[in-house]
């Protein structure tokens, strides 16, 4: 009676802390939705530390950090935005070194850190993007953000380079049938992306 009392009450616990984990991540994206990036990356490094066990938390750390430093002109601030963002996304690339979105919220961060500085951070993190994007599309090609940010990146490197974006402009194509097709039952999974096709086509009028 007594052991089937306690996994009753381990039932029970399991039942309401997944509840609470539940919870806390739909406020946390809300803050996010509502544009308090600031809190929203607050209320998710807390989440990521009651519940180690999930990866989704840091995830979201590293892309609310990584997306805010494109958008500051406070190099500063940028610089403690992208540390934040690398400190969390490596805690969990440790534990899944071959998880797609994990390594593009990766070359999220290096992007930024070369939009920051090009003449100095883009001969250091121009060759690790592409690696990255390379390796992501090769565990994950339906995977619709791996696709439309690898041909963002080589669209605006093309900018510099010159080369050829025939190939690129044709995935951007393909990912719009992706965002469509590509599904993962997994609670909180980022659905992201979308909403960039159209700036990102205009790239290959």
């Amino acid at each position: 009676m007594k052991i089937i009392l306690l996994l009753i009450n381990l039932l029970i616990a399991q039942l309401l802390s997944a509840q609470a984990y539940d919870n806390n991540m739909q406020k946390a994206l809300a803050t996010w939705h509502e544009g308090n990036a600031v809190e929203a990356s607050a209320q998710f490094e807390k989440i990521a530390s009651s519940s180690s066990e999930k990866w989704l938390p840091n995830y979201y750390v590293g892309l609310v950090n990584a997306t805010e430093a494109f958008r500051t002109e406070d190099y500063e601030k940028a610089d403690a935005m992208l540390k934040k963002a690398q400190h969390a996304i490596d805690s969990e690339l440790e534990k899944m070194p071959e998880n797609a979105e994990l390594m593009v919220v990766q070359a999220l961060i290096y992007t930024a850190y070369i939009t920051k500085d090009p003449m100095m951070n883009g001969q250091q993190y121009a060759p690790k993007i592409n690696a990255i994007y390379a390796k992501a599309k090769a565990i994950a090609p339906e995977n619709p953000r791996v696709v439309i940010e690898k041909a963002q990146f080589e669209l605006e490197s093309a900018k510099y380079t010159g080369d050829d974006t025939q190939a690129s402009c044709e995935d951007l194509q393909s990912a719009k049938q992706l965002f469509d097709t590509f599904k993962n039952d997994e609670a909180f999974y980022p659905s992201w992306g979308k909403e960039q096709l159209d700036q990102a086509m205009a790239n290959c009028k």
